[in-house]
């Protein structure tokens, strides 16, 4: 090697060293939005001005000239700038920079608009490809700051992937952590696989599928196996910005009446959990004939912080499209109000369970089930008053489906509190202005079952049951059969239960249940403990259960089962 093209070499290195490269053609998630101010007034601490955060979530510095920022269907150039690796950097509107300088590196826009009741933000690179984005909406903020002042701000950096869960209203003194670590930081441990919360066939050969979370595109488009029926995929796309829906193209048209078998294996979520294996029998939706959905179960006093569901139930054969129905409720002055519940096709089952909510996130946290659930959020809900009021389902034809006036009154009579507690269908068959056909939802289901079989549900039953499983168990802490269940059916809905349990010498050691309110079946879980909280003696324990209705009528059950010991 000559001097010259070792100077030339050398001279390379040390611009390389000095120097560094900058990229601007980045890949998905090197950078995040990490904070939003959409509403700055009152003023809390920070200036009177909209920004959000950005951060550089890679090792590499990164060019953000003839990037893209989409604010809702507004579109704006980022100017040329540089944001260091590891770093943040405040972007809003030009004339408002110099408020924002003090608290660190900023980007001005031409233009910058918030809403405050939420929209999409979505960021692109140099190459038009979509970088982050995220749809916030005003419920993510904390109830007690929705006011304004407070930004909303991730809690994980190292976890993009999330929704929701992702972001917490600052805690800061002063509403917001602009061009700094956020006032919130805490590892999110997601190991939960993608849900296909449902199927949506919107062509003669196309169809999608509705996750509840952010997939792998690549993965999604590449590795995971999807099959329907035998026939052949042509063409399958993830939907951007959100990730979460997938839309397939077949070779041969999907015929009507006919359900087909759809297999889903190894689709893998953005955070790298796979969903293994999944199997779903779907069809070509029809129009619903009258009856065919019905009105099953209504939460209209949620617990604190909770919001109202209705749930409808398909009591047909055949998988019906909801598309540009609408949900109704009847105001004071006995006008009623109706809100479209979705302008998708969006598919009820045979036989199968829909929940409309406002929040889909506070109903299954605070119904929490390990059941697959279908539930559809709607960004307009219908106000259903505490007291008493009516619910009504209106078809695409504005002809009303089914109607249900529903009063607190109609709560079991023992209940003290009706907080929380939702209103069931027994007999879904049966017609909603039956006011005996609805019942309050059972204690051992959680006072509601939104998106499953009702715990009221009275079918036939020939024989009622009540039984000890296992009948054998060790409550040492070992994993293996600490606890026992008492599983029951029985064909009277709304009983009350008083459960004693008493050992051998007939001394009642544990009162398991005191005028608790059950469903037609269920269980209730003994841990082996006294009413103490201390774990009983080895030996035969005797179960005395007393199931009783408002008119005085008595059912009791016996059962007995054996508290033993295991080596460990």
């Amino acid at each position: 090697m000559g001097f010259g093209m070792a100077a030339i070499i050398l001279r390379l290195v040390i611009a390389l060293v000095l120097c560094p490269l900058f990229s601007s053609g980045q890949a998905y998630q090197s950078v995040i939005i990490t904070e939003i101010m959409a509403d700055p007034t009152p003023v809390i601490g920070l200036p009177e001005v909209e920004y959000i955060e950005i951060y550089n979530n890679s090792d590499n510095s990164i060019s953000l000239k003839d990037w893209k920022l989409e604010m809702g269907s507004r579109s704006v150039k980022l100017p040329d700038s540089i944001i260091p690796a590891s770093s943040y950097v405040i972007v809003c509107h030009r004339n408002n920079s110099p408020v924002l300088l003090p608290y660190g590196a900023v980007v001005g826009l031409n233009t910058f608009s918030l809403t405050n009741d939420g929209m999409l933000l979505s960021l692109f690179n140099v190459k038009n490809q979509l970088v982050y984005s995220v749809t916030y909406q005003a419920r993510w903020w904390e109830a007690g700051k929705r006011n304004g002042g407070y930004a909303l701000e991730i809690v994980d950096v190292g976890h993009p992937c999330g929704g929701q869960e992702l972001w917490q209203t600052s805690v800061n003194e002063t509403g917001g952590t602009p061009g700094k670590p956020n006032s919130i930081q805490k590892q999110l441990i997601d190991i939960s696989p993608p849900v296909l919360e449902r199927v949506d066939i919107s062509g003669n050969k196309e169809f999608s599928l509705f996750f509840n979370k952010k997939l792998d595109s690549l993965n999604a488009v590449s590795a995971a196996i999807i099959e329907f029926a035998g026939r052949k995929i042509i063409r399958r796309e993830v939907h951007l910005p959100d990730f979460k829906t997938l839309t397939f193209v077949l070779d041969e048209p999907i015929l009507a009446d006919q359900e087909y078998r759809l297999t889903i294996r190894n689709l893998a979520d953005c955070a790298g959990n796979i969903l293994r294996d999944e199997e779903r029998m779907i069809a070509l939706p029809v129009d619903a004939d009258s009856a065919d959905v019905v009105i099953n179960e209504i939460l209209f006093n949620p617990f604190e912080g909770g919001v109202d569901f209705v749930e409808f139930y398909n009591t047909s054969s055949r998988h019906v499209t909801l598309k540009n129905w609408s949900l109704g409720s009847r105001r004071s002055d006995n006008s009623i109000s109706y809100v479209t519940i979705t302008d998708q096709n969006v598919v009820l089952p045979a036989h199968g369970y829909l929940v409309l909510t406002s929040d889909v996130a506070v109903v299954k946290a605070q119904y929490p089930s390990d059941k697959s659930r279908s539930m559809l959020e709607m960004p307009s809900f219908p106000a259903y008053a505490n007291a008493s009021g009516e619910v009504l389902l209106r078809n695409q034809n504005q002809l009303i489906f089914d109607r249900f006036s529903y009063s607190e009154k109609m709560h079991h009579a023992l209940l003290s509190n009706y907080k929380g507690v939702s209103l069931e269908k027994m007999n879904p068959c049966k017609s909603s202005d039956d006011a005996s056909n609805w019942h309050s939802a059972s204690s051992t289901s959680g006072y509601a079952t939104p998106g499953f079989a009702n715990s009221q549900f009275n079918e036939e039953i020939a024989d009622e049951t009540f039984s000890a499983v296992p009948e054998i168990f060790t409550p040492n802490g070992d994993g293996i059969d600490d606890s026992m269940q008492l599983t029951y059916r029985q064909n009277v809905a709304g009983r009350m239960a008083a459960i004693r349990i008493f050992n051998v010498n007939g001394r009642m050691v544990r009162f398991l249940a005191n005028n608790q309110l059950m469903g037609t079946s269920g269980f209730i879980e003994w841990d082996g403990t006294d009413d103490r909280g201390v774990v009983v003696e080895t030996g035969y324990y005797f179960i005395v259960a007393d199931m009783f209705t408002t008119d005085g009528n008595i059912k009791r059950f016996r059962c007995k089962v054996v508290v033993a010991t295991r080596e460990r």
